[in-house]
């Protein structure tokens, strides 16, 4: 059975934060690591079912000349259209009741949208953040913009490079504590988002010690693992 395509005409943004995000610059590939502006983002969500699944929290922390910006974090809950499950309560405790009063994600994501606006976004495992981030995106009329820095992949490039030892998967929580770093408040939107951040730092730098850092290589960073499992595994 084939898919159907439909052509529409080009999106223009909805609202005014949807608007801010379309004007911003997008940062250049080339763009020295500390240089860049950068925005650490985590989601969390009603379960990880791509079509069904949606998101009920967000979390997000500029990053500035290396130097995370606690001070211009944002985040906030979203009422989902559908049902929260109990296996993602146990996840990360956001009960239906507790959403009962936020808005909906047309209007919870403004902040967001705002924050990122000319920023690279950096997630953990960002397959994910980034398929979620594209259809809320979408629903405003906008696109995600530019590569997203993963530093799932970072530290998975970092732990080979430390013990010549492949890692499949690396959660968060796994990667903080390889890295000695505080896990603040796992699975709390915005207590992994600065964990995320603390991580992108510490990860790139140690990489730029050996090879100067950019936005391209540091959104591309799978590629080199494809690369270290073709030719040293």
């Amino acid at each position: 059975m084939s898919r159907r395509r439909f052509v529409t005409g080009p999106r223009r943004p909805r609202g005014e934060a949807a608007t801010e995000y379309a004007a911003a610059e997008r940062v250049p590939g080339r763009t020295p690591w500390r240089e860049a502006p950068w925005c650490a983002v985590d989601l969390e969500l009603t379960g990880l079912d791509l079509d069904r699944d949606e998101i009920i929290s967000f979390g997000a922390i500029p990053i500035e000349q290396g130097v995370v910006r606690v001070g211009e974090a944002v985040s906030g809950l979203v009422r989902p259209a559908g049902e929260v499950s109990e296996e993602s309560i146990r996840v990360h405790g956001i009960r239906a009741v507790d959403l009962e009063s936020a808005p909906p994600l047309a209007e919870a994501i403004e902040p967001l949208l705002r924050t990122i606006a000319g920023r690279v976004v950096v997630a953990h495992t960002a397959r994910v953040e980034r398929v979620f981030l594209r259809r809320a995106m979408r629903d405003r009329g906008v696109r995600l913009r530019g590569r997203v820095a993963d530093t799932e992949l970072l530290g998975r490039l970092w732990l080979y490079e430390r013990d010549a030892r492949w890692w499949p998967r690396l959660p968060l929580v796994v990667l903080a504590a390889e890295m000695g770093l505080p896990a603040e408040h796992p699975h709390d939107a915005l207590g992994d988002a600065l964990t995320t951040a603390q991580a992108f730092i510490a990860l790139v730098a140690h990489l730029d010690a050996t090879q100067t850092q950019t936005v391209s290589t540091i959104t591309t960073a799978r590629r080199r693992l494809d690369e270290i499992r073709a030719f040293h595994l």
